[in-house]
This record gives structure tokens, C-alpha cells and sequence, in this order.
């Protein structure tokens, strides 16, 4: 009739954070619905409904959808932003950005372009079209040229 709750079960959206510690390497796609911090090195696409950090060891090669991100270490590959984009002072981010609020430390290296949209307008762009195919593309990104 009752049943006992699992205290440390987590829900998406909640405070849990997945830690890919420094010295570690993966390699494919990451779907995250909670926090995710990076200090290791990721070669994939990352998806991450919450918060994104990638620390000063951190690296990824791929893209990056997610609703905020915080980033120190390095990046190689689009990234898309609902909300808010910090990049540390020491980041490194080679590719395009779309996102809502931008903040920008000095020492950040980004080679790419940069969109600026509203939040619905970034959660929009990242979602499939009608006919299936993404509504936005790093081509599409760079097509404005």
C-alpha cells in the first residue's frame, strides 16, 4: 500500500551533478537531464537540460546543447545556449555560439561567430522542424555570413 522513497533518488532537473573527473576520457554522445561538470575529456555531442561546466582541464570535441553552461577549459564545436554563457578567463572555444546572455572574461580565446537570441528563440533553433530535419545547423550558423 505504502511505499518507501528512495532518499537519494534523483529527479531530472534536480541539484544532482555528473562529474567526468580529469584524466578521464569518453568518447560518444552525452543526454543529461541534470547538472554536468566536465574536467576530463569528452569526444561527442553533449545534451544537458541544466547546467553545463566544462573546468580548466576540461575538454570536448562537439557540440553542445544545453541551458546553461560555465566554461574554463576548452571547447572545439558549436554550442547553443537557452539561457546563460559564461567563459572564463582561459577558455578556449573554436566554433559558433548561440545563446541568450553572454558573459565574457578577458584572456577567453573564441575563434567563431556569435548569435545572440532570445531564450525561446535558442530552444527553438535546436528542436526538429516540422519535416524532421534540425531547424538549426552549424551551416545554417555560418551561412549568414
Amino acid at each position: 500500500m505504502f511505499q518507501k522513497k528512495n532518499q537519494h533518488e534523483q529527479l531530472p532537473g534536480s541539484d544532482a551533478t555528473t562529474i567526468l573527473a580529469a584524466g578521464t576520457r569518453a568518447t560518444g554522445d552525452f543526454e543529461c537531464a541534470n547538472h554536468l561538470r566536465i574536467d576530463g575529456q569528452v569526444k561527442g555531442h553533449i545534451s544537458c537540460d541544466s547546467k553545463l561546466v566544462i573546468g580548466q582541464t576540461g575538454l570536448v570535441d562537439g557540440s553542445i546543447v544545453c541551458a546553461n553552461a560555465d566554461i574554463a577549459g576548452r571547447l572545439d564545436g558549436d554550442i547553443t545556449v537557452h539561457e546563460s554563457l559564461v567563459l572564463r578567463q582561459g577558455a578556449v572555444v573554436n566554433g559558433n555560439i548561440i545563446a541568450n546572455m553572454l558573459q565574457m572574461e578577458a584572456g577567453v580565446v573564441f575563434n567563431g561567430q556569435c548569435r545572440m537570441q532570445a531564450a525561446g528563440s535558442a530552444a527553438a533553433a535546436t528542436k526538429p522542424s516540422v519535416n524532421g530535419k534540425k531547424a538549426a545547423t552549424r551551416e545554417a550558423a555560418t551561412a549568414n555570413v
